[in-house]
């Protein structure tokens, strides 16, 4: 049986998956399909798609909040924010 550090650690590596896939597609409509970041903009499919994005970041990051992910996020060695600011 799985404890519930080795299951929240399961958890959180899977929540910061999809985020950082999230963030990516955010990346791509922004840059490569000129979707705007403001929230009053006119609608657009690439606009359509960066509101859902930002939506489904959100309930992940309550997925991480949930799970106390800043606890777990000290020890992970590929998280982007222990690699500083470069």
């Amino acid at each position: 049986m799985v404890d519930d550090t080795a299951r929240d650690r399961a958890i959180y590596h899977a929540l910061k998956a999809v985020d950082e896939v999230a963030a990516a597609l955010q990346t791509h409509l922004i840059e490569e399909h000129g979707a705007d970041l403001d929230r009053a903009a006119a609608l657009s499919s690439s606009s359509n798609s960066l509101n859902l994005l930002r939506q489904a970041r959100e309930r992940l990051g309550e997925g991480l909040r949930a799970i106390e992910a800043d606890d777990i996020a000290e020890s992970d060695a590929i998280s982007l924010r222990n690699q500083g600011s470069g």
